[in-house]
């Protein structure tokens, strides 16, 4: 088991422990994980499979599944779901690819889809103004990160990252042994790019910097002129992992602009992460993408899985990219839902993250435990704890109507002291 020392600057630094147990101070949360106890995760697999048994109980009584009877509001009695815990789109998928994805699997499920992801990556690459080669795709955008992190680990190097942030980057490097240095975020919750740099120079070796932009779970994004300069300064041996997944919602914000120009300069020291999982609502299709230039695309493809995408995934992420109403129109969607969350935390004075994604990181009053206990009791699934200090709640933004009704219930939950 490997032990953290916190520096003058709060920052992280693992005892040098190269075996396949180096852990930090912080559980790594990951898309998969529900609830991280002392003694065993909740997956969400495992949560699937709880809400199955109990489904027949909670129906017979007319509740959700879950529900603790004496935390059931009347309001939601008998009510439909809201999944609103894993940032997914509640708008569902363009019906183009829906229809794309169907075709695929009734007529090419019984054959590779090599064709069609190199259709894809054609597609992708003019998109992005990069040659096909600069691309690859994942089976999602977590089998990308799951790459990096190998091609990194195979050279012995050292993983820096903020926390909190999306968990997978760090889960991977665990597996691998990787040492891993945490820096802590600014105290309103923005990533500090300075202490980042400030770690990342310690270290001699092979340094892979991971940085979610906008980041998960706090929906900040980095100060634009200040990571450009450091990228673009950076010594040889570091490595920028840079996760664009809310990237479609963050270039509504004047203060965001993506790396990827300084990939298509050049940039040997950055790879761009991007995903089909939030904007196009393909989250349970699996489809991501890495794009990287030439020396580092080389480098990384060996530790690249093929065969990796499905026939209808594959068709899906292509109909999508040709379905610009369908884009704008999920686009239009999270920022009206947006609106709502936002009015209804401000009328209830819960202070909110500014965020560029499609959550908003919010106070609550009491333990997350006790908040998301009694939204699931009312059949509403919320964000975990993520964060170090108790009381903050990620929430999905789902559709309009889904924040409406998000937004009775929390006003509900007022009127019980609950909030």
């Amino acid at each position: 088991m490997a032990f953290a020392i916190a520096n003058q600057h709060g920052i992280m630094f693992p005892k040098q422990n190269h075996g396949k147990n180096q852990g930090g101070f912080m559980p790594a949360f990951s898309r998969n994980t529900l609830i991280h106890t002392e003694h065993a995760p909740i997956t969400r697999r495992r949560m699937l499979g709880l809400l199955g048994a109990s489904a027949a109980m909670a129906a017979s009584a007319g509740m959700p599944a879950f529900a603790n009877k004496d935390e059931l509001l009347p309001m939601r009695r008998g009510a439909a779901p809201l999944l609103l815990h894993f940032n997914e789109n509640s708008l569902g998928m363009s019906p183009k690819a829906v229809e794309a994805a169907q075709n695929a699997v009734a007529t090419k499920g019984n054959r590779y889809a090599d064709d069609a992801i190199n259709q894809l990556t054609s597609m992708l690459a003019t998109k992005h103004q990069v040659p096909e080669s600069w691309l690859v795709l994942g089976n999602g955008s977590t089998e990308i990160l799951n790459s990096i992190v190998n091609l990194t680990a195979s050279k012995g190097g050292t993983l820096v990252e903020p926390t909190p942030t999306f968990g997978a980057v760090r889960g991977f490097a665990k597996a691998e042994g990787m040492p891993i240095i945490e820096v802590p975020a600014n105290s309103d919750f923005t990533t500090n790019l300075g202490a980042l740099k400030a770690a990342a120079d310690q270290i001699k070796g092979p340094v892979l910097i991971n940085i979610c932009n906008p980041n998960n779970p706090t929906g900040t994004i980095c100060k634009q002129a200040e990571l450009e300069a450091w990228v673009a300064a950076a010594p040889s041996n570091q490595l920028f992992l840079i996760d664009e997944a809310y990237v479609d919602y963050a270039v509504q914000n004047p203060g965001f602009k993506s790396l990827l120009p300084l990939v298509r300069d050049g940039h040997e020291n950055v790879v761009i992460a991007r995903t089909f999982s939030k904007v196009y609502g393909m989250a349970g299709m699996r489809v991501g993408y890495g794009i990287a230039a030439p020396k580092t695309m080389k480098g990384l493809r060996p530790f690249t899985a093929s065969y990796n995408l499905s026939a209808g995934g594959v068709a899906a992420a292509m109909a999508s990219l040709k379905d610009d109403a369908f884009y704008k129109r999920s686009l239009v969607s999270n920022v009206e839902a947006k609106a709502i969350l936002l009015k209804t935390l401000d009328d209830m004075r819960l202070k909110h993250i500014p965020g560029s994604t499609n959550f908003i990181l919010h106070r609550i009053s009491g333990p997350v435990a006790d908040y998301q206990r009694r939204m699931k009791a009312n059949g509403i699934l919320v964000g975990r704890r993520m964060t170090k200090e108790d009381g903050w709640n990620r929430l999905s933004i789902g559709t309009p109507a889904e924040m409406r009704i998000f937004a009775k219930t929390l006003h509900a939950f007022r009127n019980e002291g609950w909030v």
